[in-house]
């Protein structure tokens, strides 16, 4: 639905030219109170004889700036069918050359991916931000390096005519930094903006970007503090766009917002948030984000059957496995390989008779190979560092192989997953791989001669896990160790 805001004054020429239009009127209503305006609906401004497209907050167009243009009915009606997305419509009521024809027309391309020629691209530098437009999202030959993009994005927003328009376009750039995850710089942005003299819908943007950039940044131990920061400044994004009937905006913060609930163990409110955005993407018919939702909801069942309820454990498999017929290799790689990874690490603790423990176990070896085929050591360190050593800690519980060492293969994926996991750069992680591997350690063949070389190994590991940490968890595990090497020695 669209809706044209307009004065006493312009109203009869804007229904004469709606009207002129078969059935036109039964997809747009005409306003002359700003009160009226549909929270969800996209909208036009007629007034003092200009026709003017209002800043599109909630990314239901491409965020390419349409100019204001003296009022005639062929205008109108152009920026009309724009609006409502009937592309093909919209140049019939243009003349080719115009400014109106060669700003719809790149609007249009950037939309559709179709190549903006160097004429529509120096057309469209008259205006900074669109220049930043093409060049970020726009199918254009001559894009500059991502250097000089941000570098123009800064030029944009310093150079802004009003602070709402500084926010939209920096909006625009603090995606790209989150693109790039160039996650520290585009939380600072955000705060540099923060006491800027905005509209609802412009703080709403950047508090909904604050709190993705907060989640994205976030380590484990879990700060608690910035999970109910971040957690606050997602129910109040959800708060506005259920306000504003905007379902789907809605569930999408939901989905995050659910997740951060998860971390915070709170699983009831995580249920009731994706729960909820299931029901607006139903609602919606949005197939590609009710298997976000889904996905949620399997990661949910999954951490229930953690903590206690391992009547989630086959739930929380039928339920990923439903989020693969969306998410498939060929279309979804990441997703495909992420999906995967869960099923591996439910397949290796769920609790199964001891018949079962080999179809299982293959299940789980199968989904392993499924993620490290895509997170592979030279293009997603982390990933894969996290993967191998889930796979290895998974292998020690394996029933023994014909073919092969389950332990030494486990042994191996260890070592993989320590070579990423340096102690500068990721302590915790490095001392959890370091903790499981000493499990392993105690399962091992000693070969007659090695004990005390193995028991020296195992010490320097202990020592260095209390250099990396001071979680009391993980040191209650060191103490454990030690005292169990500590009576080995004693017999030996």
């Amino acid at each position: 639905m669209l809706t044209i805001l307009t004065t006493i004054s312009h109203w009869q020429d804007v229904k004469n030219a709606i009207a002129s239009v078969d059935r036109l009127d039964e997809l747009v209503s005409i306003v002359t109170n700003a009160d009226d305006v549909q929270p969800s609906s996209k909208w036009i401004i007629v007034d003092n004889n200009i026709i003017s497209k209002p800043l599109d907050w909630h990314d239901t167009e491409p965020p390419y700036i349409i100019a204001s243009e003296n009022y005639t009915d062929n205008n109108l009606l152009a920026f009309v069918f724009y609006s409502l997305g009937n592309h093909q419509k919209v140049f019939e009521y243009t003349s080719e050359g115009s400014s109106l024809y060669n700003n719809l027309l790149t609007a249009t391309n950037i939309q559709f991916g179709y190549e903006i020629s160097e004429e529509e691209y120096e057309d469209a530098s008259i205006m900074k931000h669109n220049q930043c437009i093409i060049n970020h999202y726009g199918n254009y030959a001559n894009r500059v390096t991502l250097e000089q993009l941000a570098q123009k994005y800064e030029d944009a927003v310093e150079t802004s005519e009003n602070d709402e328009l500084k926010i939209f376009t920096a909006k625009q750039y603090i995606n790209l930094l989150i693109d790039v995850q160039q996650f520290s710089k585009a939380e600072a942005l955000i705060h540099s903006l923060e006491n800027s003299a905005i509209s609802e819908e412009a703080k709403n943007a950047l508090n909904v970007q604050l709190a993705t950039v907060m989640m994205q940044q976030l380590e484990m131990p879990f700060d608690n503090e910035k999970l109910i920061t971040i957690q606050n400044l997602f129910q109040n994004g959800i708060t506005f766009y259920e306000k504003h009937h905007l379902k789907v905006n809605a569930g999408l913060l939901l989905i995050d917002a659910s997740e951060i609930a998860n971390y915070q163990q709170d699983f009831v409110a995580s249920k009731d948030y994706i729960n909820k955005a299931i029901q607006y993407f139903k609602e919606e018919n949005i197939h590609e984000f009710l298997g976000e939702a889904g996905l949620r909801k399997a990661t949910l069942l999954y951490t229930w059957s953690k903590n206690g309820q391992p009547q989630y454990y086959k739930p929380a498999i039928n339920a990923f496995q439903d989020t693969l017929k969306v998410f498939k290799r060929d279309t979804h790689p990441q997703k495909f390989a992420d999906i995967h990874h869960k099923m591996a690490l439910i397949y290796s603790e769920i609790p199964v008779s001891p018949d079962e423990k080999p179809m299982w176990t293959a299940f789980c070896a199968s989904s392993f190979k499924e993620a490290l085929a895509f997170y592979t050591k030279d293009e997603y360190p982390y990933e894969y560092a996290m993967v191998s050593h889930n796979y290895a800690t998974a292998l020690i519980n394996f029933p023994e192989a014909k073919l092969h060492n389950n332990l030494e293969k486990s042994f191996g994926l260890f070592e993989e997953a320590l070579q990423i996991r340096n102690a500068e750069h990721y302590p915790f992680e490095r001392a959890s791989t370091l903790i499981n591997q000493l499990e392993l350690y105690w399962l091992l063949h000693n070969e007659t001669g090695h004990e005390m070389k193995r028991l020296e190994e195992m010490n320097a590991k202990l020592n260095e896990i209390k250099t990396l940490v001071n979680d009391a968890d993980m040191l209650e595990k060191v103490a454990f160790h030690e005292t169990k090497l500590q009576s080995l020695k004693t017999l030996l």
